[in-house]
């Protein structure tokens, strides 16, 4: 068979994005929640925060590109932030053209001056210092159940990015989450601290959840 090979150029386009808007109100601090891969945002919400706080608005987005899932013979709804060919290690769509289709949507919604904290769940908590410099007024991030590859980010982070990990989680093992994270914070996240949570998987339990939203009160 003849070998041929992929061109790939850049191209420009009308991506819709659908997101969940709660609680708005003048001058309240932002909750900008990221979901992860095959993931919704609305799925993420529930885990993360679902007491949706009345004192916060609240921002979810689901990402821009379609991961559709097959359960139990139903197709559900899924997204993805980037996408990434791990057997030649190189980046097919890179998550910066989430970040600036992101932005775009906190400024149309009058939303970037707002003070912010970003929450991110596995790829969403990989993603958070991709968006991070192109984010006015954020006091910190919060990673879920990620990992983290500093020689990919290009902006030391000017505030804490902390994590919150599982010591059960079998997707991300929380070995690989802590010998990344603490790589990140030698150069790009000096700040952050990682918190380990007995008996947690790759989600969310009382305890995490508890521990999440002590954290987003203390910061804002």
């Amino acid at each position: 068979m003849i070998q041929i090979e992929p061109t790939v150029t850049q191209v420009s386009s009308e991506i819709p994005m659908t997101y969940y808007h709660l609680n708005a109100g003048e001058g309240k601090p932002l909750l900008l929640f990221f979901h992860g891969y095959s993931d919704a945002a609305q799925a993420f919400l529930k885990r993360a925060f679902p007491s949706l706080n009345q004192r916060y608005e609240i921002l979810a987005v689901n990402g821009l590109f379609p991961v559709p899932q097959k359960k139990d013979n139903v197709w559900k709804q899924a997204f993805a932030w980037y996408f990434a060919d791990f057997s030649s290690n190189s980046v097919l769509i890179h998550p910066q053209v989430s970040a600036k289709a992101v932005t775009h949507l906190i400024e149309k919604l009058d939303l970037a001056e707002r003070p912010k904290i970003l929450i991110g769940f596995s790829q969403g908590g990989f993603f958070l210092p991709f968006i991070f410099p192109k984010l006015k007024n954020v006091k910190h991030l919060i990673a879920i159940g990620a990992a983290y590859r500093e020689q990919d980010y290009d902006t030391k982070l000017s505030v804490p990015l902390d994590a919150l990990h599982g010591d059960q989680d079998e997707i991300i093992p929380i070995e690989l989450a802590e010998k990344s994270f603490k790589a990140l914070s030698k150069n790009i996240n000096p700040h952050g601290k990682f918190h380990q949570f007995a008996g947690l998987g790759h989600t969310m339990n009382d305890e995490a959840r508890a521990w999440l939203k002590t954290r987003i009160e203390e910061i804002l």
